[in-house]
């Protein structure tokens, strides 16, 4: 059994969420790569003591989330695509969390404005910082984008 993977009955998670998101972690931090082969269902079931059809309804959703593959024959490995759809759902969760920040912030009784310009202000604090440490000294460094990654708010 992968030395990373560890699952607990009593957390109150079910064990295959458990494993889902220890799996996904695991490929989010570079413990699993590419073309990497998972163990078979029978394996990690034996080695967990668990179900082995908790271990299949994991590997469903790994699958179904486009992380995994399985091939005849040869088993089932990290999906050779799933940089591109790591990012993806990693900004679906950062833009869940400005929806949630969002919520929040206007049950807290903020105003649209207050939120915005206390965003604003963050924004350019934490870019002017990044771009301060990397020797960018012009006047209109905060008007682009980070290289390499897509504009996803402001002005298109």
């Amino acid at each position: 059994m992968p030395n990373w993977l560890d699952v607990n009955p009593r957390s109150g998670v079910p064990i295959y969420v458990q494993l889902v998101q220890q799996i996904t972690h695991a490929l989010e931090i570079g413990i699993l790569h590419a073309g990497d082969q998972l163990p078979t269902v029978r394996q990690l079931a034996s080695e967990l003591t668990i179900a082995p059809n908790t271990i299949v309804k994991a590997y469903d959703e790994l699958a179904r989330l486009g992380l995994i593959e399985s091939r005849q024959g040869v088993g089932t490995l990290v999906a050779a695509n799933m940089h591109g759809v790591l990012h993806q759902h990693q900004l679906d969760a950062l833009l869940e969390q400005i929806a949630a920040l969002v919520r929040d912030a206007a049950n807290l009784g903020i105003s649209e404005q207050a939120l915005h310009d206390h965003f604003e202000r963050e924004v350019a604090r934490f870019y002017r910082g990044q771009q301060d440490r990397q020797g960018e000294n012009s006047d209109d460094k905060h008007a682009g984008t980070v290289p390499g990654k897509p504009q996803l708010f402001g002005k298109e």
